[in-house]
């Protein structure tokens, strides 16, 4: 989309904090759409498990005995007990058993076993399996839906996103670094702040040396009044200083390069790939990073950060994934700041909504895609 040539209003105030908005985007939202969950490495063998929480609902995957992914709501049929109350674990021989009374599952959600119960009439455990989840994975990421007849499969949902990182194996790679980081604000703030450069030069100052077009305010430099493409094919794509090679503090890697990308893709030093919104991906020639979203109320979302290599890179301690860890890790703390005060900030009275500049039309763009989403409730 070309940037905004005419002023456009931001979202009303109150959608950042009121209750009863949050309930409605969760149902428009996070309750429809594919939802990025975990890593496939996660749940890598029959009866490992991963639990994720969306919303309200908590979700658990795992694999049956013949390896194929599972997923369910984190629910016993006897009496809605939770099943799990870790994040990640194994079910010991592939059963899962719930605390409370006992009742067993196979890892494909069927009751095995109501232990200690007293035979009624009409009773019949093939009636009560576990509530099925969607579930399926891409480049390694696995991904749920709550929806009961998803409108799409996932590559629908992923569309033409998920060839700006096509060239990488995502799927071969694994996570050799994770943070969970919680933010006072609501989940849009934060999915706003990534989809605009606006903020870059004042906030990201480190990030702006490695990156030239940031230093101007914008994400791509097509944006730039002005601009004329440097050569044939020049989409303006957003690309490291000259003399750096990907996103470290000085733009330097001692890593070895992942096989896949192309030249200009190794030229570039750096390739996005966003899945409004709950996942958003930075590939570098060197790693990859991916950070997942998730609302956790009105003013509060988390962040799960993954840095991920090829399982031959050769990793002897953390202190060797310093560099590539540091930079981010200074992004994503001045990020948090400022989506913080921007939660602060929106409960004034005096301010029923903001207006957008040229640049951010990417934010007007999500803002028109939420407000779609909204009406087909």
């Amino acid at each position: 989309m070309p940037r905004l040539t005419e002023l456009r209003q931001s979202l009303p105030a109150t959608w950042y904090f009121d209750t009863a908005q949050y309930e409605r985007e969760l149902e428009a939202v996070w309750y429809r759409d594919w939802v990025c969950v975990g890593r496939s490495e996660q749940v890598a063998q029959p009866g490992a498990y991963l639990a994720a929480a969306i919303g309200s609902q908590s979700v658990i995957v795992t694999r049956n005995g013949e390896g194929e992914l599972r997923a369910f709501h984190n629910t016993c049929r006897h009496r809605g007990a939770a099943l799990c109350r870790d994040e990640q674990g194994r079910f010991f021989n592939q059963r899962i058993i719930c605390r409370y009374h006992n009742w067993t599952y196979s890892t494909d959600g069927e009751l095995l076993a109501t232990p200690g119960r007293i035979e009624s009439e009409g009773f019949h455990a093939s009636h009560f399996p576990l509530y099925r989840v969607h579930v399926d994975s891409w480049g390694g990421f696995v991904f749920v839906n709550l929806d009961a007849a998803p409108s799409r499969d996932l590559l629908a949902f992923l569309g033409s996103e998920a060839d700006n990182v096509a060239r990488w194996p995502l799927a071969t790679l694994r996570s050799v670094h994770r943070e969970v980081k919680s933010l006072a604000c609501n989940w849009k703030i934060f999915w706003e702040n990534y989809s605009e450069c606006y903020h870059c030069p004042r906030v990201h100052p480190e990030l702006c040396r490695v990156m030239p077009a940031f230093r101007h305010a914008v994400t791509n430099p097509a944006d730039l009044p002005g601009w004329e493409p440097a050569f044939a094919g020049d989409s303006g794509r957003p690309r490291v200083a000259e003399g750096m090679r990907t996103w470290t503090r000085d733009g330097q890697s001692a890593l070895p390069p992942i096989a896949g990308p192309t030249t200009s893709d190794i030229e570039a030093g750096v390739a996005f790939a966003s899945f409004t919104a709950s996942m958003f991906i930075v590939a570098h020639p060197d790693y990859v990073r991916s950070v997942r979203l998730l609302p956790t109320g009105p003013e509060s979302c988390r962040l799960v950060i993954d840095w991920l290599l090829p399982e031959s890179t050769p990793i002897r301690n953390e202190d060797e994934l310093a560099p590539i860890l540091e930079l981010a890790r200074i992004v994503i703390r001045q990020d948090g700041e400022v989506c913080e005060l921007n939660q602060r900030g929106l409960r004034s009275r005096a301010h029923e909504r903001g207006v957008l500049v040229g640049q951010e039309h990417d934010v007007w763009e999500f803002h028109e895609w939420l407000r779609e989403r909204l009406a087909a409730l």
